[in-house]
């Protein structure tokens, strides 16, 4: 179980939306000194980050293939995945954010987006307007994108996928709904992991200044607090970032997408209660509003897996006895 050793022995920052928290104009200090590919520490996690996919693609096949859900259970799991998006949007309209605690700016185009949002909420709290939510939903993004560019809201491409889930299991066409079926959980993780492999770039991989401005502010780097002195800032994002990308490339692989999620949700679970401990109530409220969409895209996997199109382990040949039990 690598995988779940390392919630044991890894930093527990990976999951911190730097800039949530981060001033979106923050500049890299002219003698700021990042890691290059020959520094030793990039190379070890490169290794140790192939070691972990390599073994999630091996240990996908060995695992039993644990059926989805059914009845009132698969409706309340899907519920989960529309009531907790409505409350994060309507949490942040009422904020004055559009989508991501960060997004702030003055305008008609933000008071358009901020209705669009609220609108957007209230329509997910209601199992029969879903489907009008998720193309809002869509709308919304659009909107964003429009904003900031495709490359910024990147980061937030699970927001799509959280869509298109909706879209595809509300469609108020019955033959188009069951064509859309096996379509609607792969998009949403797929869109997840392409979401948790940008922000591990984005955010600390390509811009360590960013998370290492986070990790000084909230003195988030925990293995001082272990006693490991040389463990520096910088190899701390250096860690987080890579893991994050992990996470993301399982996801997108489509091989253990229970354990690989169970332990995604353990490090969110973790920074929360962390800014709890730390009495930061405010950072604290920011990061549930800003992960209750993210939490249901991980209560949804848990349930259904990496479901039933678009995973690598329905690529590779099963002999034997592996035929047949793999798990998603």
């Amino acid at each position: 179980m690598p995988l779940l050793l390392l919630l044991l022995l890894l930093p527990i920052a990976a999951h911190a939306h730097v800039k949530w928290f981060v001033p979106l104009d923050h500049e890299m200090p002219a003698d700021f000194v990042r890691y290059s590919l020959a520094d030793t520490a990039v190379q070890v996690w490169g290794v140790i980050a192939l070691v972990l996919i390599a073994a999630s693609v091996l240990l996908d096949r060995r695992l039993p293939n644990l059926p989805a859900p059914h009845g009132q259970l698969r409706t309340w799991t899907i519920r989960s995945l529309h009531i907790l998006t409505g409350l994060s949007l309507l949490l942040s309209a009422w904020t004055g954010s559009v989508l991501a605690p960060h997004y702030h700016w003055e305008g008609i185009s933000a008071q358009a987006l901020l209705v669009l949002e609220a609108l957007t909420g209230l329509l997910l709290l209601f199992p029969p307007l879903v489907f009008a939510g998720s193309l809002l939903l869509l709308a919304l993004y659009g909107g964003l994108l429009l904003h900031f560019g495709p490359v910024e809201v990147l980061e937030y491409l699970n927001i799509v996928g959280t869509a298109c889930f909706l879209a595809f299991t509300h469609h108020p066409i019955a033959a188009v709904r069951a064509r859309l079926l096996p379509w609607s959980v792969p998009v949403l993780r797929i869109t997840a992991g392409i979401a948790l492999v940008t922000l591990g770039f984005a955010e600390k991989l390509l811009r360590p200044d960013f998370a290492e401005d986070f990790v000084q502010t909230y003195m988030w780097n925990f293995m001082h607090n272990l006693g490991v002195e040389s463990y520096s800032d910088s190899l701390f994002v250096l860690s987080a970032g890579t893991m994050e990308v992990v996470f993301g490339v399982i996801l997108l692989l489509g091989t253990t997408t229970r354990m690989n999620i169970l332990v995604v949700s353990g490090f969110m679970l973790t920074s929360n209660i962390t800014f709890f401990v730390q009495h930061n109530l405010d950072a604290a409220l920011t990061e549930i509003i800003g992960h209750m969409p993210i939490i249901a895209t991980a209560i949804i996997c848990v349930f259904f897996g990496a479901g039933q199109r678009l995973k690598v382990s329905s690529l590779l040949p099963i002999k034997g006895e592996d035929q047949g039990v793999r798990v998603t």
